[in-house]
């Protein structure tokens, strides 16, 4: 089969010439996403054309990397003749791809990885229950973010810290991270960007003596710091987040990623968290107000490295979501459609 994975297209923030490759050179989780279910579509034998991030080495013979990041030029490359033998048009972009656009009788089906409702709702398929549930929909498919192994080392033996891989913001509770470091007497790792100022100045006046800022992160530094943590720190928080809904977690890619490494998490019940924590850590309330006893006894609990990776490959591996999506794929050339 040949399938266009289409990718959120963005520009390098510190260098605006450059786009953002699958996989990303820093933070962005979706082009993860991609990276992970390209490679399950590769080892199915399928051959794939990424759409979105030009700049990207292609990982195999099979993946041709299409030279259009702008909106309108992927548009126009999806109405080239060049287009015009591709079985399937599976779009990860979040809305960039508007579907009613695509040449009659192409085949195509979304998958949504915001919280609030999919700006094109037609084939979207939803990263997890809570998320499907939040965009009013009971019928469309849910599978899971996947994970491919061989991206992810996994380290049996942990360091001492508590880490938090992501954006710095209210929604993601990075201050109720730091919140339970501190209770818990370990360092926080803080990896990520921060576009909040007050945000961060208020984590760092209450809880500035146990969180180490490291920044934005990619690469083998970011695979480094995720499997030698202790427990990856996943503490949702269901206030009012971006595009005016409360936040609900769609489907968090660190948590497979933590989980492939042998790191356990540490997640609240927000959103797809209490769907696929338990699998390979710890859920706890959402808030900040943990006692020392509490946070040390969901510490001291936490399942063992072994046990963690074997869930998340039981569950997520990037062959097993693939075939998923496969047979979705079968059923969207056949006719099948839902909104």
């Amino acid at each position: 089969m040949r399938v266009v994975l289409v990718t959120m297209a963005l520009r390098v923030p510190t260098d605006p010439s450059h786009w953002i490759t699958v996989p990303p050179q820093g933070y962005a989780g979706i082009h993860w996403i991609v990276a992970n279910h390209m490679d399950g579509l590769l080892e199915l034998g399928h051959e794939v054309f990424l759409l979105g991030a030009p700049g990207t080495t292609p990982v195999a013979p099979a993946v041709t990397v299409v030279d259009a990041g702008e909106i309108e030029d992927m548009h126009a490359w999806l109405n080239s003749p060049e287009a015009a033998t591709i079985d399937v048009v599976h779009d990860f972009s979040c809305g960039q791809i508007d579907p009613d656009r695509l040449p009659r009788g192409m085949a195509y089906l979304s998958t949504h990885h915001l919280t609030g409702k999919p700006k094109y709702p037609r084939n979207c398929v939803y990263a997890s229950y809570a998320q499907r549930a939040q965009a009013e929909n009971d019928v469309a498919p849910v599978v899971r973010i996947s994970v491919n192994q061989a991206r992810y080392p996994f380290r049996a033996d942990k360091d001492d810290y508590l880490l938090y891989l992501g954006r710095i913001s209210e929604w993601k509770g990075t201050y109720e991270a730091a919140a339970f470091a501190s209770a818990a007497g370990r360092r926080l790792v803080v990896a990520g960007p921060s576009w909040e100022e007050d945000y961060l100045a208020r984590i760092m006046r209450d809880f500035g003596d146990s969180v180490d800022l490291v920044g934005e992160v990619g690469g083998d530094r970011r695979l480094d710091l995720i499997s030698r943590a202790t427990a990856m720190m996943v503490l949702s928080q269901s206030t009012m987040g971006p595009w005016g809904v409360v936040w609900c977690e769609p489907g968090s890619t660190v948590v497979s990623e933590a989980a492939a490494c042998g790191t356990p998490v540490i997640g609240t019940p927000n959103g797809c968290l209490a769907e696929i924590v338990p699998a390979v850590g710890t859920v706890v309330p959402e808030g900040a107000d943990f006692t020392v006893e509490q946070a040390r006894s969901v510490v001291a609990a936490l399942p063992g490295p072994d046990a963690v990776r074997a869930a998340a490959l039981e569950r997520w591996d990037h062959v097993v979501v693939a075939k998923e999506f496969e047979a979705i794929y079968h059923d969207v050339l056949a006719g099948r459609t839902w909104t």
